[in-house]
C-alpha cells in the first residue's frame, strides 16, 4: 500500500505540474495570482492521485479519460489563448508521454532481457509482471524523456503554434506510430513465410520515412509563409509610420505657409501706408524670433514656457 502511495504521488505530481510548467512558456497566465494557481495545481494532484489509485484497482479505461480531462482542464483553465492552440498544444503533450512511454518500456525491455533475464518481459507483460522497483524505474525514465522532449519541442511551438494545423501534426506525428502499428498487425497476423512480415515491416518504415520528409517540407512552407506574412506587416507598419511622418509634416509646412502668408500681407499692409521703418522692425523682429525658435532645445522650451 506504502508502495503504491509513493508511486501514485509522483505520477500526480509529475503529470500535474510538468503541462502547466511548459504551457507557460506558450501561452499568458489567465491570471497572476499565485495562490489561485497554487490552489489549482494542488486540486488537480488530489484529484490526479486519487484517479491513480483508483486505476491500480482496475478502472483503468474510466480513470485515464478522467486524468487527461484533469490536465487538459489545468491548461484552458490558467491560461489565455485560443481553444484551437490549447487543443493543439495538448495534443502534442500527449504524443510526447506516448511516445516516451512506448521509448522507455522497449529500452527497459531491452536492457532486461539482454543482460538479465532473456525474453521474459514484453510490452504486453511488463506492468503485470514486473515490481515495484521496476515499475519506478520506468516511470523516472518516461518522466525524464519526457521532460526532455517537452523542453525541445516548446521552443518550437513558440514559433508555428500561430499556423500549426491538426492536419500538419497528423502528418508530422503518423509516420512514428506507423511502424508500431504495422509491428501489432504482424505480430496478430499469421503468416505461413517469415519473409512476408520482415518485407511488410520495411515497406512500412519506408513509407514513415516518406511521409515525415513530407510533413518536414510541408511545415517548412508554412513557416515560409509565416515569416512572408510577418515581413508583409512588418512593410506595412512602417509604410503607417512613414505615412503619419508626413503627415505630421504636411501639416507643418501648412502651418509655416499661413503664418508666412500672415506676414507678407503685415508688410504688405506696413509699405502701402508707406511705413517703411515700421517694416523693416516689422521684419528684423520675425528673423530674430525664427532663428530663437531655431536654437532652442526641448529643454530651453519647456523653460520657455515656464
Amino acid at each position: 500500500m506504502l508502495k503504491n502511495l509513493l508511486f501514485t504521488s509522483l505520477t500526480s505530481l509529475y503529470y500535474a505540474i510538468i503541462p502547466v510548467y511548459f504551457s507557460a512558456k506558450l501561452f499568458p497566465k489567465r491570471t497572476n495570482s499565485k495562490a489561485l494557481i497554487s490552489i489549482t495545481i494542488a486540486v488537480s494532484i488530489i484529484l490526479l492521485w486519487f484517479l491513480h489509485m483508483l486505476k491500480l484497482y482496475g478502472y483503468e479505461s474510466e480513470t485515464t479519460t478522467l486524468i487527461q480531462l484533469i490536465i487538459f482542464f489545468n491548461i484552458f483553465v490558467l491560461f489565455k489563448g485560443s481553444a484551437k492552440q490549447k487543443i493543439l498544444s495538448y495534443f502534442i503533450f500527449l504524443f510526447l508521454s506516448i511516445l516516451a512511454e512506448i521509448l522507455s518500456i522497449n529500452i527497459y525491455i531491452q536492457i532486461y532481457n539482454l543482460f538479465i533475464y532473456r525474453n521474459k518481459y514484453n510490452a504486453l507483460n511488463i506492468y503485470s509482471l514486473c515490481n515495484f522497483h521496476e515499475k519506478l524505474i520506468i516511470e523516472l525514465l518516461i518522466f525524464a524523456l519526457n521532460y526532455l522532449f517537452y523542453k525541445n519541442v516548446v521552443s518550437l511551438l513558440k514559433e508555428c503554434i500561430n499556423y500549426l494545423k491538426f492536419t500538419l501534426l497528423l502528418l508530422i506525428t503518423f509516420p512514428v506510430f506507423l511502424p508500431l502499428i504495422a509491428t501489432e498487425v504482424i505480430h496478430y497476423a499469421a503468416f505461413t513465410n517469415h519473409f512476408i512480415p520482415v518485407f511488410l515491416y520495411i515497406i512500412c518504415c519506408f513509407i514513415s520515412i516518406l511521409l515525415f520528409i513530407h510533413a518536414l517540407n510541408v511545415f517548412k512552407k508554412e513557416q515560409a509563409n509565416l515569416n512572408r506574412n510577418l515581413h508583409k506587416i512588418e512593410l506595412l507598419k512602417k509604410q503607417l509610420e512613414m505615412s503619419e511622418e508626413m503627415k505630421q509634416e504636411y501639416t507643418k509646412i501648412r502651418k509655416w505657409n499661413h503664418d508666412i502668408e500672415n506676414h507678407l500681407l503685415s508688410l504688405a499692409y506696413l509699405t502701402d501706408m508707406k511705413k517703411t521703418e515700421e517694416a523693416e522692425k516689422y521684419c528684423i523682429s520675425v528673423l530674430q524670433n525664427t532663428s530663437n525658435q531655431n536654437k532652442l532645445t526641448p529643454a530651453n522650451q519647456e523653460d520657455s514656457v515656464l
